[in-house]
């Protein structure tokens, strides 16, 4: 199973509105805006994938016999994703509700 790749991370389409100019970023009281936050996590389940990816080549090339950790890695690597995935549906969600308000 071959990691999707995430690629322009810093691109994304959330940075800059169709009318072009950057929206402001705001910090809260965490010190990070959203969207730094979003791509740490991004880059965390790229990570993970690639760990597993790393561990189960090892597996399949048969340079170690850890078969319980491999299936483990595996299956952080799915969590993640799977996580990943339901706040990316939220968010889309999200947004979608505040486009449908009427002012």
């Amino acid at each position: 199973m071959s990691p999707l790749p995430i690629s322009g991370v810093g691109a994304s389409p959330w940075a800059t509105p169709v009318g072009g100019t950057q929206a402001p970023r705001s910090t809260g009281q965490g010190g990070r805006s959203f969207a730094d936050t979003l791509q740490q996590a991004m880059e965390g389940v790229d990570q993970s994938q690639h760990r597993a990816d790393d561990k189960l080549a090892e597996l399949a090339a048969g340079q170690t016999p850890d078969l319980h950790g491999t299936m483990i890695a595996l299956q952080e690597a799915d969590i993640t994703l799977r996580t990943m995935v339901s706040v990316r549906d939220k968010v889309v969600d999200a947004y979608q509700q505040l486009m449908n308000m009427q002012i």
